[in-house]
C-alpha cells in the first residue's frame, strides 16, 4: 500500500509539472499574440495616417504649383525650403498617431 501511495505522489507530481509547463507555455502563447496584435493595430495606425496624408499632400501641392508656382516662379521666390518641413510633419504625424493609438486624421475629419 505505502508503494501505490508513492507511485501516485510521484505520478501526481509529474502531472502537475506537466500541468505547470502547459500553462506556462499557454501563457507566453496569449502574450506573443497580444503583441503581434497590437504591432499589427500599430503599422495600420502609422501607414492609414502616412498615405492619406501623402496623398493630401501631393494633391495640394499640383494643384498650388499649377495655379499659383508660376506666379512664384517668375518673382523668383523659392518655394522648396519648405518642402522637407511639409515631410518631416507628416512623418511626425504618423509617428504621433501611433504613440496615442488614434490617426489624427480621426480629429481632422471631426473637425471638418
Amino acid at each position: 500500500m505505502s508503494e501505490e501511495k508513492v507511485f501516485d505522489k510521484n505520478l501526481d507530481r509529474e502531472l502537475r509539472k506537466k500541468l505547470k509547463k502547459e500553462e506556462r507555455k499557454n501563457e507566453l502563447e496569449k502574450t506573443q499574440d497580444e503583441k503581434y496584435e497590437s504591432y499589427l493595430d500599430a503599422a495600420a495606425i502609422f501607414f492609414g495616417t502616412l498615405v492619406p496624408l501623402y496623398i493630401l499632400f501631393y494633391m495640394a501641392y499640383r494643384v498650388f504649383m499649377f495655379s499659383i508656382g508660376f506666379a512664384l516662379s517668375m518673382l523668383s521666390l523659392p518655394f522648396t525650403w519648405i518642402l522637407p518641413l511639409i515631410h518631416a510633419a507628416i512623418w511626425v504625424a504618423s509617428i504621433y498617431s501611433v504613440y496615442r493609438k488614434r490617426s489624427v486624421l480621426d480629429e481632422l475629419i471631426q473637425w471638418l
